[in-house]
């Protein structure tokens, strides 16, 4: 564009060089050569201010039409960035909950532990529910014992050859017999439904304190001794009741459960 107008500026100019040489073979003034440039000047400079300044705006809409693809493009891969960066994330928290379970299984040599995936978990008004990815076919059973780093998660109650339905240790239908692992005080976790367990059938004078651990004790046939329970978050010592009001905070962060295992038949219960 900004080519094509140069050519009315050439054929102006050319006048004026001519009128220029004729006015230099007649002598004129210095000065009257110096306002004949002056005006030539002028002439050029407002000939080329509106070709300057569409110019401008077009090269203006031009770079923001740039600025606005590449900021698209910019924003495209931040956006598919932020999606690597979760993805990763997810990454390793498979992974450390892995060396987790890995760690948890070496440290019980002894106890036939069986891993599953959380396919499902049911936590309506009626039942805490978990349903695994394995079933008969992997030697899951009914009232086999569900476990993971952390302590107790529950135990089967329903099996099918591909799956296991678990019934949660915070549901209010769970019973675990326990003792606190310090003091060997026993007593019967049973699950509240709202996430939390109490400790029940402890006489007020016990030596129960905040903190204190909580294990299966082994008795009842389905869950191996001194696997954790949880701790003691609070105790009330009410005079008129004979037994202590004992909450417990799970191990186990039930509504975050993923993998668990679950203990084969031959385990010693008590040891």
């Amino acid at each position: 564009m900004k080519g094509r107008t140069k050519i009315p500026l050439f054929i102006v100019t050319t006048i004026l060089i001519l009128v220029l040489i004729s006015f230099g073979q007649q002598r004129y003034p210095a000065a009257a050569l110096g306002l004949i440039r002056e005006g030539y000047s002028w002439v050029v400079r407002i000939a080329e201010a509106p070709l300057d300044f569409v110019s401008g705006i077009w090269e203006n809409y031009i770079y923001l039409i740039n600025a606005r693809q590449e900021n698209a493009a910019l924003r495209a891969k931040v956006s598919a960035l932020e999606v690597r960066i979760m993805a990763l994330g997810e990454a390793r928290g498979e992974n450390d909950r892995l060396r987790a379970m890995l760690r948890f299984k070496r440290a019980y040599p002894d106890l036939p532990l069986v891993p599953a995936e959380v396919l499902g978990q049911d936590i309506s008004l009626v039942f805490k529910t978990l349903v695994l990815d394995k079933g008969s076919i992997d030697g899951f059973y009914r009232d086999m014992p569900i476990i993971k780093p952390g302590g107790i998660v529950g135990r089967v109650i329903a099996v099918t050859p591909h799956t296991a339905q678990v019934l949660l240790i915070t549901d209010v239908n769970s019973a675990v017999p326990a003792v606190i692992e310090s003091s060997r005080v026993k007593g019967i976790v049973k699950g509240r439904g709202d996430g939390n367990l109490s400790l029940e059938y402890v006489k007020s004078d016990e030596n129960v304190k905040m903190g204190d651990l909580v294990v299966s004790s082994g008795l009842g046939g389905i869950f191996p001794r001194g696997i954790t329970i949880g701790t003691v978050r609070s105790i009330r010592r009410p005079s008129h009741k004979m037994f202590a009001e004992i909450l417990l905070k799970p191990g186990v962060e039930i509504g975050q459960i993923e993998e668990v295992f679950g203990i084969g038949r031959d385990v010693a219960y008590i040891r």
